[in-house]
């Protein structure tokens, strides 16, 4: 099992996961959700129709660094090596052992060498990371599900899609930065309530910055 975390202040896990030992490390990659993935840099004026405008396929590079390895994800063709700059410092460094690159998509999870309770990292769009704990393992039993396509199961989930900060029940589209009438930035607010709070006709009220978001299931 498998805990990933993105803010660590409490130590409290976002996802629990059960992978299993055939199951491709790629598919893990792509369960850990980061509400940055889907913003985008178009602002509210602009068509934001297109999913290559958003965050996720925007800056593709990313990496799992596990036990003493980087396992990049290089499925995008603009993807790069990020882990670069971080395996040269390391290198200068004698606190550190060495360590080796690896393709994500030509591993398996029962490929790994790691250690139970250790902290490891997922790292994405340059500087964005997020914890990952392996806390159990054990042998596939009789009456656990054998097809690989169930795989990763999620056995909590506590991730939150970001919602309406005006009625608090929508789903945000429009993430409001340097805004002179509300208190806090950023702020996330549906298309209805944007639409109302900071738009006369076709005039806009105040001084705001705005730019598209994008739900996250649209990717899956």
């Amino acid at each position: 099992m498998v805990a990933p975390n993105h803010v660590p202040r409490k130590l409290k896990a976002e996802t629990r996961l059960l992978l299993r030992g055939e199951m491709p490390l790629i598919k893990l990659r792509d369960k850990i959700f980061c509400a940055y993935d889907y913003f985008s840099n178009l602002q509210d004026f602009e068509d934001a129709t297109n999913p290559e405008d958003y965050y996720l396929n925007r800056y593709p590079s990313a990496f799992i660094f596990i036990h003493d390895t980087f396992y990049i994800d290089e499925r995008n063709p603009n993807s790069q090596d990020i882990s670069e700059p971080i395996r040269r410092y390391m290198a200068s460094k004698k606190d550190f052992g060495p360590t080796k690159v690896a393709d994500i998509m030509q591993y398996k999870v029962k490929d790994l060498t790691l250690r139970l309770g250790q902290p490891y990292v997922f790292v994405h769009l340059g500087d964005c990371e997020h914890l990952l704990i392996f806390t159990d393992l054990k042998l596939l039993h009789p009456t656990d599900n054998q097809e690989m396509d169930y795989y990763p199961v999620f056995l909590s989930d506590k991730r939150v899609t970001p919602k309406c900060c005006v009625c608090r029940n929508e789903t945000a589209t429009f993430i409001i930065s340097e805004s002179d009438r509300i208190p806090h930035h950023p702020a996330f607010m549906c298309t209805s309530c944007f639409n109302s709070f900071h738009y006369e006709g076709d005039n806009r009220i105040g001084t705001f910055r705005a730019f598209h978001y994008i739900e996250h299931s649209i990717f899956e």
